[in-house]
């Protein structure tokens, strides 16, 4: 029987979501020399603007109801803020003079890791204080620098996969080599030896230079890499977990008709890219991850987008405007299903730089096998089970007009996480659970129930983790 698999990725807003699905949008803003920040509420389409000055070279992350803003090189710190007072920080802590801080990924409340791109130490740290709870050298994964340039990172299951650029300071900064992802055990915070038939521990090289984007969706890693400008050489890589292997570049920047510049995932088979093309004009894509079909979308200025990312069914685009029309920088949003431009630009006071969705970002990953319909509405047996880093969970749907509701719960009938929640098209559907709650922390060992509900049917099956 021919089967293919069609990944839907559900994103489930913890926080400050309205009954639309919307979040809040945290922005950084800057013209290069100062910076500012931004919010705009859950559904609205006007800014909240200024409301605290930051680097002019700043991102920020949104984990567990706070905001992390990590001022880059030249201020190496990280300032912790409460979305409900966006002008007085909560906590401001260095991650070390000169290290430029690039990212920072939550383990839970107690652990996170900051990539350093001006150091060879991944520094961990307790962002509850900021207290430093120790280091781990990538200096063996450098380049002749002596730096790897570490970067974006993503974490699955209990492994941290962080970005190593490998750029040569000494020659325009173009990459040394190809790119590296470096795996590190979150319960031990060891490198994992990614070719144990090697000498020395290898991390998993990648199919171009200068990783610029990674983001992870079930068992899959996606990773943007523009390689040296100019030079067509890179494109977006898909990494399959389970399998271990690496599918290449399933889009290269020939395909997409310029130099890639940032990435943001809809799905396992769904993106939009930013490029820059030939005379330099940003341009903005919807990409098909599986058979490389390029859609141009309309309605940005062609001006720099340093970033855009995914609030559920909204894209949404920071346009930092053109020169010809600098009064066209601001906040795009676009519809993931039509590609239609719903609003924008929506000022953000100095134009836009790094966006931050408001809300705790789980990801369920459904798969839809297109075969014969089902006759009966079913929950069958999960797999593997038991299971230590993400088991599938089979159901079928033959209503579509049935409200469909899939979840995990514990064995006091508390509710764990929400997999799938609305209506589906009748057909054959596989939900993954990688073992976290509905906040992202990752549950304990132990037996689980996952019912499904289906109007007022209701079916259970348990399910065992054990790590």
């Amino acid at each position: 029987m021919n089967r293919t698999a069609l990944f839907i990725s559900f994103v489930y807003l913890a926080l400050m979501a309205t009954a639309w699905g919307q979040s809040g949008l945290f922005v950084t803003t800057t013209d290069f020399q100062t910076g500012s920040i931004a919010f705009i509420p859950p559904g609205s389409e006007e800014a909240e603007v200024n409301l605290l000055n930051v680097h002019g070279d700043a991102v920020a992350r949104f984990y567990d109801g706070k905001i992390y803003v990590i001022n880059r090189l030249g201020q190496d710190n990280i300032l912790v803020l409460d979305p409900e007072n966006l002008r007085a920080p909560l906590l401001q802590f260095s991650v070390g003079n000169g290290s430029n801080p690039h990212d920072i990924a939550f383990v839970g409340s107690n652990k996170a890791y900051i990539s350093r791109y001006d150091t060879a130490a991944l520094l961990i740290v307790d962002p509850r204080d900021g207290s430093s709870l120790g280091e781990i050298d990538l200096s063996a994964f450098a380049d002749g620098d002596g730096l790897p340039e570490m970067a974006q990172m993503a974490l699955v299951g209990e492994r941290l996969y962080v970005t190593c650029l490998l750029l040569d300071r000494d020659n325009n900064w173009i990459p040394a080599a190809r790119g590296l992802l470096v795996v590190i055990d979150t319960t031990t915070d060891q490198v994992i030896d990614m070719d144990p038939l090697a000498a020395g521990v290898q991390a998993w090289p990648l199919a171009a230079g200068n990783p610029i984007d990674l983001a992870a969706i079930g068992d899959l890693l996606v990773i943007a890499q523009t390689a040296s400008f100019g030079d067509r050489e890179g494109g977006i890589e898909i990494i399959d977990l389970a399998a271990g292997s690496s599918r290449g570049l399933v889009v290269s920047e020939t395909d997409l008709g310029g130099d890639l510049t940032a990435l943001a995932l809809v799905s396992s088979n769904r993106a939009y890219a930013v490029i820059s093309d030939d005379s330099f004009a940003n341009r903005l894509l919807a990409v098909d991850l599986e058979n490389g079909v390029v859609v141009p979308l309309e309605g940005n200025s062609t001006g720099f987008i340093p970033s855009i990312e995914i609030d559920g069914n909204r894209l949404i685009v920071a346009d930092q405007g053109s020169f010809a029309a600098p009064e066209s920088a601001g906040l795009l949003i676009y519809d993931t299903a039509t590609n239609a431009l719903l609003a924008g630009p929506i000022a953000t006071g100095l134009p836009p730089s790094n966006i931050a969705v408001m809300s705790d970002m789980i990801t369920a990953v459904l798969e839809e096998e297109q075969q014969t319909l089902p006759v009966q509405a079913t929950l069958d047996t999960a797999y593997p089970n038991p299971f230590n880093a993400v088991t599938r969970i089979p159901f079928a749907v033959v209503d579509p007009q049935q409200r469909v509701e899939l979840a995990v719960y514990d064995l006091l009938g508390r509710r764990v996480r929400i997999l799938h929640e609305g209506h589906l098209q009748a057909g054959r559907y596989a939900a993954v659970w990688d073992g976290r709650d509905g906040a992202g922390r990752a549950v304990g060992n132990g037996a689980y129930f996952v019912e499904l509900r289906l109007g007022v049917q209701r079916t259970a099956r348990k399910v065992m983790l054990l790590k």
